[in-house]
């Protein structure tokens, strides 16, 4: 049976699949000895022969799919293989002979989870901006943010490209503040996408350093309870299948459906509000009653009569 070659080698564990399409863009891809310039390209894993880089290899052949959940100190790179010869997250598995690729984005002043697989379909499906898997940090800066200034940042700004492309407009954050002390302040952050380095940029631009950024839980079930920094664990089925389950386009649009209901319930709700505030603006005050006054009578004098009126 044939299948797409970005999903055949992100299967085979040669990196995450949209890695792999830029591969094969670049012309490092053979299949049969050919170079394959655009997409798609189909391929039958039992007849043919695929080729990566400078090397010739004989056809992969999928791995087991592994799925490690690991604790990543600051100070390490997310990445298989760096030029400065510097720390990377392969090197805190040393017993793993699989080629395990990360999922999502970790800055190196950042610590916490990073999940590591050769699953190249799932990795794919959960990075992917359109299904919005979640991922929790704990983030301490270096000032006592007031209620104004997180919601400056909650709102977002425009960033320049870090290589001088189109400006992009940062936004997406969902904030709650944790704790307040002197001179810091402890935030929880929601992002979406993979914005770490992003969200760090934000805050420089409104003057606040990041100290701490550790991301406690990725689709919110999956925390790093129970891992001390550089060790690692699998993953369990039942944190697995959750993980299928958030990045599905079926739970996309379920999860899209819920957002639109509860924001027209908003709506609804201020909507009558607003109403019910014309009504009674508009209601006819009501009339005051004003009390007569009564008539002065003369007082008698001290002979018993009234005083009557001087007659001219």
């Amino acid at each position: 049976m044939k299948v797409r070659l970005q999903k055949f080698m992100a299967d085979c564990g040669v990196a995450a699949r949209r890695k792999c399409e830029q591969l094969i863009l670049e012309g490092q891809v053979r299949v049969n000895g050919h170079v394959p310039m655009k997409l798609p390209v189909l391929i039958d894993p039992e007849k043919d022969t695929i080729t990566v880089g400078d090397d010739l290899v004989e056809a992969l052949h999928p791995e087991k799919l592994l799925y490690i959940l690991l604790y990543k100190p600051k100070g390490v790179l997310v990445t298989r293989n760096d030029p400065a010869d510097r720390k990377t997250v392969h090197e805190l598995l040393p017993g793993i002979t699989a080629r395990l690729f990360p999922v999502g984005r970790l800055d190196m002043d950042s610590r916490g989870l990073v999940l590591m697989t050769n699953d190249g379909e799932l990795a794919n499906a959960i990075s992917h901006p359109r299904y919005g898997v979640e991922k929790t940090y704990v983030v301490t800066v270096d000032a006592r943010l007031t209620s104004e200034a997180v919601e400056r940042v909650r709102k977002g700004i425009w960033l320049g490209a870090p290589d001088g492309g189109r400006a992009v407009r940062a936004e997406g954050f969902a904030l709650r503040v944790l704790s307040r002390q002197r001179g810091k302040t402890i935030l929880e952050v929601t992002i979406a996408e993979g914005k770490n380095r992003e969200f760090r940029r934000v805050l420089a631009r409104f003057g606040y350093r990041v100290a701490d950024m550790f991301r406690v839980a990725i689709a919110e079930k999956i925390t790093a309870a129970g891992l001390n920094p550089g060790e690692s664990r699998p993953l369990s089925l039942k944190e697995l299948q959750w993980l299928r389950t958030v990045s599905s386009p079926e739970h996309h649009d379920q999860k899209r459906q819920a957002t639109q209901k509860w924001f027209e319930r908003k709506e609804l709700e201020k909507e009558r509000k607003r109403l019910q505030q014309g009504v009674e603006q508009k209601a006819p005050r009501p009339t005051r009653l004003i009390k007569a006054r009564p008539q002065r009578k003369f007082a008698a004098g001290k002979s018993g009569s009234t005083r009557s009126r001087p007659t001219r």
